[in-house]
Protein backbone atom coordinates (compact mmCIF):
# COMPACT_ATOMS: atom_id res chain seq x y z
CA UNK A 1 0.00 0.00 0.00
CA UNK A 2 1.52 3.37 -1.01
CA UNK A 3 0.11 6.81 0.65
CA UNK A 4 -0.16 10.04 -2.46
CA UNK A 5 0.87 12.94 -0.61
CA UNK A 6 1.28 16.68 -1.78
CA UNK A 7 4.12 18.34 -1.26
CA UNK A 8 4.84 21.80 -2.44
CA UNK A 9 7.29 22.37 -5.31
CA UNK A 10 9.35 24.92 -7.07
CA UNK A 11 10.60 24.57 -10.25
CA UNK A 12 13.78 26.55 -11.94
CA UNK A 13 12.05 29.89 -12.43
CA UNK A 14 10.46 29.78 -8.67
CA UNK A 15 7.05 28.50 -9.76
CA UNK A 16 5.65 26.84 -6.78
CA UNK A 17 3.11 24.13 -7.24
CA UNK A 18 1.88 21.13 -5.42
CA UNK A 19 2.99 17.83 -6.96
CA UNK A 20 1.91 14.49 -6.25
CA UNK A 21 4.06 12.21 -4.10
CA UNK A 22 4.74 8.71 -3.57
CA UNK A 23 5.95 7.28 -0.25
CA UNK A 24 7.75 4.87 -2.02
CA UNK A 25 8.86 3.40 -4.87
CA UNK A 26 5.73 1.66 -6.59
CA UNK A 27 5.36 -1.65 -8.37
CA UNK A 28 2.91 -1.95 -11.55
CA UNK A 29 2.57 0.73 -14.31
CA UNK A 30 2.99 3.49 -11.84
CA UNK A 31 6.47 2.85 -11.61
CA UNK A 32 7.22 4.11 -15.05
CA UNK A 33 5.54 7.50 -13.72
CA UNK A 34 7.88 8.10 -10.54
CA UNK A 35 10.90 10.04 -10.29
CA UNK A 36 13.27 10.59 -7.41
CA UNK A 37 13.12 14.77 -6.85
CA UNK A 38 14.60 17.05 -4.71
CA UNK A 39 12.68 19.28 -2.98
CA UNK A 40 13.78 22.48 -1.33
CA UNK A 41 11.97 24.23 1.28
CA UNK A 42 9.91 27.50 0.30
CA UNK A 43 11.64 30.69 0.41
CA UNK A 44 10.69 32.71 3.40
CA UNK A 45 11.25 35.84 0.79
CA UNK A 46 12.60 37.09 -2.18
CA UNK A 47 15.98 37.76 0.13
CA UNK A 48 15.63 35.07 2.05
CA UNK A 49 15.59 31.24 2.17
CA UNK A 50 14.58 28.75 4.44
CA UNK A 51 16.89 27.24 6.88
CA UNK A 52 15.59 23.70 6.53
CA UNK A 53 17.51 20.83 4.49
CA UNK A 54 16.26 19.60 0.80
CA UNK A 55 14.55 16.19 1.07
CA UNK A 56 14.16 13.85 -1.24
CA UNK A 57 10.94 11.93 -2.78
CA UNK A 58 9.20 10.18 -5.29
CA UNK A 59 7.18 12.61 -7.76
CA UNK A 60 4.98 11.27 -10.20
CA UNK A 61 4.31 12.18 -13.40
CA UNK A 62 2.29 11.94 -16.62
CA UNK A 63 4.45 10.84 -19.28
CA UNK A 64 1.43 10.51 -21.64
CA UNK A 65 0.99 14.27 -22.50
CA UNK A 66 1.51 15.08 -26.38
CA UNK A 67 4.91 16.85 -25.81
CA UNK A 68 8.23 15.15 -25.02
CA UNK A 69 8.48 16.66 -21.48
CA UNK A 70 7.32 15.24 -18.37
CA UNK A 71 4.52 16.79 -16.60
CA UNK A 72 4.80 16.32 -12.97
CA UNK A 73 1.28 15.66 -11.20
CA UNK A 74 -0.45 18.44 -9.32
CA UNK A 75 -3.48 18.87 -7.13
CA UNK A 76 -4.78 20.49 -10.33
CA UNK A 77 -4.48 16.88 -12.72
CA UNK A 78 -5.60 14.82 -9.41
CA UNK A 79 -8.32 13.76 -11.29
CA UNK A 80 -6.10 12.42 -14.00
CA UNK A 81 -4.11 10.69 -11.66
CA UNK A 82 -7.00 9.05 -10.36
CA UNK A 83 -8.35 7.55 -13.51
CA UNK A 84 -4.67 6.29 -14.41
CA UNK A 85 -4.54 4.81 -11.45
CA UNK A 86 -8.24 3.44 -12.13
CA UNK A 87 -6.93 2.26 -15.43
CA UNK A 88 -4.21 0.39 -14.81
CA UNK A 89 -5.35 -1.75 -12.01
CA UNK A 90 -4.89 0.21 -8.65
CA UNK A 91 -7.33 0.58 -5.98
CA UNK A 92 -7.86 3.83 -4.38
CA UNK A 93 -8.48 2.89 -0.69
CA UNK A 94 -11.36 5.27 0.17
CA UNK A 95 -12.16 3.64 3.34
CA UNK A 96 -9.14 3.73 4.86
CA UNK A 97 -8.56 7.38 3.90
CA UNK A 98 -11.40 8.81 5.42
CA UNK A 99 -10.95 6.60 8.41
CA UNK A 100 -7.23 8.22 8.81
CA UNK A 101 -8.49 12.01 7.98
CA UNK A 102 -11.59 11.63 10.29
CA UNK A 103 -8.92 11.33 13.54
CA UNK A 104 -8.20 14.32 15.20
CA UNK A 105 -4.93 14.52 13.95
CA UNK A 106 -4.87 14.46 10.37
CA UNK A 107 -1.55 13.26 8.50
CA UNK A 108 0.59 15.52 6.87
CA UNK A 109 -0.93 16.61 3.53
CA UNK A 110 -2.11 12.64 2.34
CA UNK A 111 -4.26 13.00 0.01
CA UNK A 112 -5.06 9.22 -0.46
CA UNK A 113 -3.88 5.41 -0.15
CA UNK A 114 -3.64 3.72 -3.21
CA UNK A 115 -2.89 -0.65 -3.80
CA UNK A 116 -1.94 -2.48 -6.50
CA UNK A 117 -2.31 -6.00 -7.27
Amino acid sequence: MYSIKSETYADHDFNYKNILTINAPPLGPLANHTKQLNISPKRISAFRANSDQPKCVYALYNNTTTSNETQLYTLETLPDFFTFCKNKGYTIETSLTQLLNNQSKHLDNVICYISYS
